[in-house]
């Protein structure tokens, strides 16, 4: 496994390293959540993650594929790495 680094004209801000962990903190209690709520039975347990989705204007299309979505989030995962 290789480790890139952020040339400095990319690097991010204090304030903007703050506002992604933040962010990632939402979305990490979203699924807690979810998960929480499947493990005791509630009738709509995604609704945490759903709500969150739709805040950030993320909700997948109607007929969205899970194995097309997580190849999108790879590849462009292998995008960024290639840039840096």
């Amino acid at each position: 496994m290789s480790i890139t680094t952020i040339p400095p004209a990319q690097a991010l801000s204090h304030n903007e390293l703050l506002m992604l962990a933040a962010a990632y903190s939402e979305l990490l209690a979203a699924a807690r959540a979810s998960v929480a709520a499947a493990t005791l039975g509630e009738g709509d347990p995604l609704v945490y993650v759903r709500e969150h989705l739709a805040d950030h204007g993320q909700v997948p299309p109607v007929g969205a594929r899970p194995v097309v979505l997580l190849a999108q989030s790879a590849v462009l995962s292998m995008h960024r790495a290639e840039v840096s």
